[in-house]
């Protein structure tokens, strides 16, 4: 159900109460309250990427529940009113935590402030008994030092009201993905772990926890002391399928209040699956409602970062063959160990990562192989890899995009391949470790260099480069097709610099012996590219 007005969208508020009051479009997702108060798990945690509506859906939650203030009538019309869970609406204590502005430095003292303000915010410390009063005083003395925040919190609560209290803790991954790749990283680990544990483990005085985030994170440990807690993510979730993100059918009552092409926006903003089943993105969707033209709303985020600092050759051939359309099979693991992914840099956390983090979608899981086919979700996400792959390959992207500006005149177009190639590539890139034959990672750090900013070359009028293919009596190394021409690259190395100008022209001469060309359109002129490699040198040779 639609509620608001579809022209007043606030992008910027994830408050619930502002969202209704201010008569702003909304889309009713009052289900989700339903969906948890019926859960029977005592701790539920709710992974989803960014942008789908987590932090309203939480709030929303706290809103209904909390009895410090009715706010029942903020739901007249919404579908939670009919339902038998409405008797629970202003009904208990409920304290709402976020943990996003915790860094490495000030996360003990961020953990002590919010159990302070929370407190603070719902009572007066002079209504707690004497020995209850004490305990406070002396947490607070503490400032943080102390774990047992929520477990104090809860039980003042109790005492006070009598009521058992909900917790609600937003971007409980947040501290972690910070300080992965840092010497805090098991200081904050250990810290945020106590603090979960005292507060949602065997704890009397709790009713229900909500923990959201964008990754499951397990193998540390890190909620494994939680053995009440149930794991809803992209792989496995009945329950809360559609309470994040738009689904087709409230996409129907949006298009009946404006009007847009459905099969475009499904190409740009849809497609992350849950469960296999294709959700739209909120914020996207949201954003393209106002502004009235697609673009990407929400890719660029610090979890690029990431990717960025664990991308290899491998990767780099991985996503340049999705951002070709394609679907691939890779390894799969539905939790997260962060310190394998920066450690060891175990491709199972690395290609999850990109899953939860909303950057891949799953098409099928082989659980026997733990594998799954995976691909770029959709337009919004395409164009968002393929910026990242022109940064991180090549940051001064204006000589890129000029490369084949002289592409009539061969010998000017070599040089131009040649002196892109040298001016990107470092010898840290080149690097040769133990057991590898360096000639072969030359011309692998090549071939995905060139195939990389291939698919992400958005001037080209044909935007799909063909690695590996089969052509003739055997298979080039990448065959590129623009608007008027196609083009052949093949690479070759060699031992020392004096041999690059006959290496090139050997590479150009299989290209001809080898009649990569002979499936391709003869009408279509053909530029034949050879590359030779020594190193950080090259030479480029170009032919007809």
């Amino acid at each position: 159900m639609v509620r608001g007005d579809i022209n007043r969208i606030d992008l910027g508020t994830a408050f619930f109460e502002r969202i209704i009051t201010g008569n702003c479009f909304y889309v009713d997702k009052s289900g989700f309250i339903e969906h948890f108060l019926n859960d029977a798990n005592e701790v539920v945690l709710i992974a989803r990427h960014r942008r789908l509506g987590k932090s309203l859906n939480m709030d929303m939650l706290r809103c209904f529940l909390t009895d410090r203030k009715d706010n029942r009538g903020l739901f007249r019309g919404l579908y939670i009113e009919n339902r038998p869970v409405w008797e629970r609406a202003h009904s208990a204590p409920v304290f709402a935590f976020n943990l996003k502005g915790m860094n490495e430095t000030n996360y003990q003292l961020q953990l002590f402030l919010q159990v302070f303000t929370q407190f603070n915010d719902s009572f007066n410390k002079n209504s707690l008994s004497e020995e209850d009063l004490f305990k406070w005083d002396l947490y607070c003395g503490q400032k943080g030092a102390d774990t047992n925040g929520l477990l104090l919190l809860t039980e003042l609560a109790y005492h006070l009201t009598g009521k058992r209290s909900y917790l609600l803790v937003d971007e409980y991954d947040k501290p972690l993905r910070d300080t992965y790749q840092t010497g805090s990283y098991d200081a904050v680990f250990e810290t945020v772990k106590l603090f979960f544990s005292a507060g949602l483990k065997d704890n009397p005085y709790l009713e229900k926890g909500l923990l959201t985030g964008v990754l499951r994170v397990s193998y540390e440990g890190m909620l494994s002391d939680l053995n009440n807690i149930a794991t809803y993510d992209i792989f496995e979730d009945d329950v809360y399928t559609d309470d994040y993100g738009f689904t087709e059918e409230e996409m129907d009552e949006i298009q009946a209040l404006v009007s847009f092409d459905r099969e475009k926006l499904r190409q740009w903003y849809n497609g992350v699956r849950v469960n296999q089943k294709a959700i739209y993105n909120v914020y996207s969707v949201s954003s393209f409602l106002r502004n009235g033209k697609y673009a990407c709303y929400w890719g660029k985020s610090q979890l690029l970062n990431m990717i960025a600092i664990m991308m290899n050759d491998d990767r780099k051939s991985a996503i340049s063959e999705m951002m070709n359309g394609e679907q691939i099979e890779v390894p799969v693991d539905t939790r997260i160990s962060l310190k394998e992914l920066w450690e060891s840099q175990d491709d199972y956390s690395f290609y999850s990562f990109l899953i939860q983090g909303g950057y891949l979608t799953i098409h099928e899981m082989f659980s026997e192989k733990s594998t799954a086919t995976v691909s770029i979700p959709n337009e919004e996400l395409m164009r968002v890899w393929k910026t990242f792959i022109l940064k991180s390959f090549y940051p001064r992207q204006q000589k890129m995009l000029t490369m084949f500006d002289r592409a009539d005149n061969l010998g000017l177009l070599a040089l131009d391949i040649e002196s892109f190639l040298s001016d990107s590539l470092s010898y840290y890139d080149l690097a040769v470790h133990t057991g590898e034959e360096r000639h072969r990672v030359w011309e692998r750090v090549y071939h995905v260099f060139i195939l990389g900013i291939l698919s992400a070359y958005t001037e080209s009028s044909y935007s799909k480069p063909v690695s590996e293919g089969e052509g003739g009596d055997g298979r080039y190394d990448i065959l590129y097709q623009r608007a008027n021409s196609y083009y052949l690259f093949e690479f070759k190395s060699c031992d020392r610099a004096d041999q690059l100008e006959a290496r090139a022209g050997d590479a150009l001469r299989q290209i001809d012996e080898k009649r990569y060309g002979a499936r391709l359109n003869p009408s279509v002129p053909l530029i034949k590219v050879g590359i030779a490699i020594s190193g950080k040198q090259c030479r480029v040779k170009c032919g007809r």
